[in-house]
Parts: C-alpha cells; sequence; structure tokens
C-alpha cells in the first residue's frame, strides 16, 4: 500500500520514502514511527504511547524519541519551526496534520540514480588539503552469509553519515568497496586513496547476540587511534543500527579533530600551510580551555588570523577565526565584546560565502545570535547546521542551550543529553556536562544539575560559566554552604560573568519564574560569599 501526502510517497509494503520522485534514505526505526503517526493521524499521539508502540519491551528515553522524530522530519522535508507534517503539541504529544491520499502501487518503480557527481566530488576531495577518510567494508567474521549485506551497509552508511562533515573528506563509498577483504594493506590503500585516515570494522554474529567492531587508524604512521565495539542482540538490531551508526560517527570526527591537532602541534609554524595552521590554532584554544591558560587562547586566535591572511578561501581558518571571537564574546572576556562578535560574524559569514552548506557557518551565526539574545533567529541558524549535519554534537548542544533560555527546557535537555550520549569523549563534553545543567535547573532537577556542573569543572575548571550554573542549583537543592564556595571560585575565574546575570545585563531564561529563581539564587549565595570574604 502506498500513502501519498505533500510531494512524499510512503511505500508501506516496499518500506520505502521517495520525496519529490526522489529515494529517500531512511532508516527502518524511522520509518516505522512515521508509519505510524500517518496510521494514527486522527489523534494526539503521546510520547509514551509512540515509545510503548515503536520500542515495545524496550526502554529508550525521550532523547532517542526525540531524535527519531528529528529524522522523520527531516526525511519528509518539514521545518519544527512551521510544521506541515508533524506538529509537536507541548506536554500531549505529537500528530500528523498533512492530508494523506492512498495512492497507485506500481510495481515499475526505478531504483535511485547513482549520483556520478557527489562520487567524483569525494574522490577528489582527498587533494584539496582536508583531512581525508576512507571507510573499508567491514568483515563478516560469522558463517552467516546473510550478515554481509548488514557489514556492507553499515560501511556504505558510515561514509554517507560522515560526509556531512565539512572538517575533512570523505572517500567516495564505490572507491573504497574495492579494498573489500584487503587486510593488513594499510599502506597500499594510503598510496592509492592518497587518505590520512583508514575505518575498518567488523561484524560477528554468535550466541544470539551481534557485535560491531571498528577501529580508526591514521594512515601514514599505520598508528591506531580509537578503536571500540558496539554488542545487541540479534533480535534489538533493527532498533540499535541507527544508534551503533551514530556512536560510530561521532565518536570518530572528535577523534580525527584531536589526532590532526596533535600533528600539527609539533610541527614549526613558519612550515605550515594554511589549514595545517588552522588545525594547529584549533589544538591551542582547546589546550587553553582545558588549562585555563589565556596565552594559549591569544596564540591560537593569532595563528587563525594569519591562517586566513595566508589563504582567504581557507574554510578551517575562517571557522577559527569566528570560533575564537565568539568564545571570547560569550565569555565577557576583557572590554571588546562587540568587536570579538562582529569579527565572529564576519568569520562565520565568509565561511558561508565559501560553502553555504557547511554547518559550522549556521552554528556559528546561531550561537553569536545566542549571545546577542537574538533567539528566533538563533534557533533558526542551529536547526539549518542541524540538517546540514544531524551528527555534530556541538549543534546539537548549543541548540539545547537556545531552547533552554528560550522557554523550551524539555527539548533542550533532551538535545543535549543526546550530545553527550553520542560524544562521551569529544573536545566540548565539559560545554555538553555544563549546558546540560544549564537545562536541568530550569527543569528542577537540581541534583542533577549540581552534579553536571561538577563534572563539567572536572574537565575545565577555568570555564566562564560552570561555576555560576553549580551556585545556582546548590543553592535552591539547600546546600548553601558549597555554593558560597562555588560564587568565590566564580569571581576568581570571571566575576565579569557573574556580574552580568546578577546585574540583570544577562538574561539567562527568558522565562521570568525560572529567571527569577535564578537571579535569586546568585544574588543570594553572592551576598554570603562577600560576608564570608569579611569575616
Amino acid at each position: 500500500m502506498q500513502l501519498a501526502f505533500g510531494g512524499c510517497l510512503l511505500d508501506l509494503g516496499r518500506r520505502e520514502l521517495r520525496r519529490d520522485g526522489t529515494l529517500v534514505h531512511i532508516r527502518p526505526k524511522v520509518f516505522e514511527v512515521l508509519a505510524y503517526l500517518i496510521a494514527n493521524r486522527d489523534r494526539v499521539l503521546s510520547r509514551d504511547e509512540l515509545l510503548a508502540e515503536c520500542w515495545p519491551d524496550l526502554t529508550v528515553s525521550d532523547a532517542t524519541l526525540s531524535s527519531c522524530i528529528l529524522s522523520v522530519r527531516r526525511a519528509i522535508g518539514d521545518d519544527v519551526g512551521n510544521p506541515v507534517f508533524v506538529k509537536t503539541l507541548r506536554g500531549q504529544g505529537f500528530r500528523f496534520i498533512a492530508e494523506v491520499v492512498p495512492a497507485k502501487s506500481s510495481s515499475n518503480v526505478s531504483p535511485p540514480a547513482i549520483n556520478q557527481e557527489q562520487i567524483a566530488t569525494a574522490n577528489s576531495q582527498a587533494e584539496n588539503g582536508d583531512p581525508s577518510i576512507s571507510i573499508l567494508p567491514f568483515s563478516n567474521l560469522g558463517n552467516d552469509p546473510g550478515l554481509d549485506y548488514l557489514a556492507d551497509g553499515l560501511a556504505e552508511d558510515i561514509t554517507t553519515e560522515l560526509s556531512r562533515f565539512r572538517a575533512f573528506s570523505v572517500i567516495a563509498w564505490g572507491s573504497s568497496f574495492q579494498y573489500r577483504g584487503a587486510t593488513n594493506q594499510i599502506e597500499r590503500i594510503r598510496a592509492e586513496l592518497n587518505v590520512d585516515y583508514i575505518l575498518e570494522g567488523s561484524v560477528r554474529y554468535a550466541d544470539d547476540a551481534f557485535r560491531v567492531t571498528a577501529q580508526l587508524i591514521h594512515a601514514p604512521t599505520a598508528k591506531h587511534i580509537w578503536s571500540d565495539r558496539y554488542d545487541c542482540p540479534m533480535e534489538d538490531l533493527h532498533v540499535l543500527q541507527d544508534d551503533i551508526l551514530q556512536k560510530i560517527v561521532t565518536s570518530i570526527a572528535p577523534e580525527m579533530a584531536m589526532e590532526e591537532s596533535r600533528q600539527a602541534i609539533a610541527l614549526p609554524v613558519g612550515n605550515l600551510r594554511a589549514i595545517e595552521m588552522s588545525w594547529q590554532a584549533r589544538a591551542l584554544i582547546t589546550r587553553s580551555r582545558a588549562e585555563g591558560d589565556p596565552a594559549l587562547f591569544a596564540r591560537g586566535m593569532d595563528l587563525a588570523e594569519d591562517a586566513v591572511a595566508l589563504d582567504p578561501a581557507c574554510r578551517h581558518a575562517w571557522h577559527t577565526v569566528s570560533l575564537a571571537n565568539y568564545l571570547l564574546a560569550f565569555a565577557r572576556a576583557g572590554n571588546q565584546g562587540e568587536a570579538y562578535i562582529a569579527r565572529g560574524r564576519e568569520a562565520a559569514i565568509q565561511l558561508r560565502v565559501l560553502d553555504r552548506n557547511d554547518h559550522r557557518a549556521h552554528r556559528s551565526l546561531g550561537w553569536i545570535n545566542y549571545i546577542e539574545r537574538k533567539l528566533p533567529e538563533a534557533l533558526f541558524d542551529l536547526r539549518h547546521a542541524h540538517e546540514l549535519n544531524p551528527n555534530c554534537t556541538m549543534t546539537l548542544a548549543f541548540m539545547g542551550v537556545v531552547e533552554t533560555t528560550a522557554g523550551l527546557p524539555q527539548d533542550g535537555y533532551d538535545h543535549i543529553c543526546r550530545a553527550i550520549q553520542l560524544s562521551p569523549r569529544g573536545p566540548w563534553l565539559a560545554f555538553m556536562f555544563a549546558a546540560q545543567a544549564f537545562a536541568c535547573f530550569a527543569l528542577g532537577k537540581l541534583r542533577e544539575g549540581a552534579e553536571c556542573s561538577q563534572r563539567a569543572i572536572q574537565h575545565e575548571p577555568q570555564a566562564p560559566a560552570n561555576h555560576v550554573i553549580l551556585a545556582a542549583c546548590l543553592v535552591e537543592d539547600g546546600d548553601v554552604e558549597a555554593a558560597v564556595v562555588a560564587i568565590i571560585k566564580q569571581q576568581q575565574i570571571n566575576e565579569n560573568f557573574l556580574n552580568q546575570i546578577i546585574e540583570g545585563h544577562r538574561v539567562s531564561f527568558v522565562d521570568p519564574e525560572v529567571s527569577n529563581r535564578y537571579v535569586t539564587a546568585l544574588r543570594r549565595a553572592s551576598k554570603l560569599a562577600k560576608q564570608a570574604m569579611s569575616e
């Protein structure tokens, strides 16, 4: 049976979705949720019902459902801000609102054409200066030939998802597939494909369980820089396949970034090309956040500007310039806030000019708009960045913070939790924990908020906001003594950031009740801290 709505055609028999005549790649679980929404479009479906019907006998989080709904919207071309297909009813659930009509079945539907232009682009990208990666066909280590399609499908899906990241180039699947069964041939593959990284893996079925292993290799040195394994019962594979894919993809990206930083930081600056200078600049900025050393940040910022001057067409350089400036603007560092915002926006716009589909440009603009408290514009930019690259956990975290500020704390909390789940080792983990604590305060999850803040502090003790959020959660949770300690530490790190909130110059929440709670808690802790220091 085929159902038509908008420009989409859902084929329940073939389990296929077409949009404007083009076959859309859609995961089994996303297909099931979409089909259930359409089948029950005459009523509102609660989160509990969707979880019970689409994930029977499994315990999954609300964040999983939220992510799946976002995937549904992406697949059918819906706009979360102005939906025409799936409407969210806050506190109630979801409803499919478009008109659906039966369509005539056709057994002569042509398979989707191979995008030769995309393949050619992917094969040429390894020569453009970006770090490049080839995903080899996964090996089937079991005795079941039926697993071959799973092994190939997983590797192909990883190739597709990684292609969304603009920070590195992905060799087209057709080129990588020829190396099926090629073991211990890293040097050959590196030479023939001209790649910096190789991902290889395997699938195995044993004892009623499905296991996926993956490892990332730095091709020039043949060094294994990351590996992991993922297990699930065979009967749950269709449920967890998306999760396994996303975990692999979002683990690879930060590992490649950190390895590039390590490689770049060891090279003399005078001999670096612009892209190498950009990676080194990022490495210095990352170190400064972890170590609390402003001098490292300043060196990284200057190096990024040098990279832009050397090659005005270097996307990585413009992204790093924008990043450095909006981080300083967010921290209210120094007295040049407006100048930082202006330069950060200018760099992001230049990046967008170079590549309008680079999600980092839209992510940067979204966060800059958030700093200026242009919340509708911030949400628009960040949601667009998420559409361009659904696997970017930094975008998810930024989006979560903006949603929390804008009065959508549950949505914000879900997105932030998803970011942490997908990137438990990434360089932005401390920010994500602080963002989770921020959402927890709005939701009244004070103990969890305090714990998240403490985790953020463990990773980045000198970050501008971590102790502020911790103090607010502790005051409302009744631990005033610990809150005073947090405030004193915040005053040592960045007193200006704290005063901006207390004096009402920095509105953290548009919901007046939550905002009043936040400011009152911080004022109380600050007053007690002042008394303690004067004694």
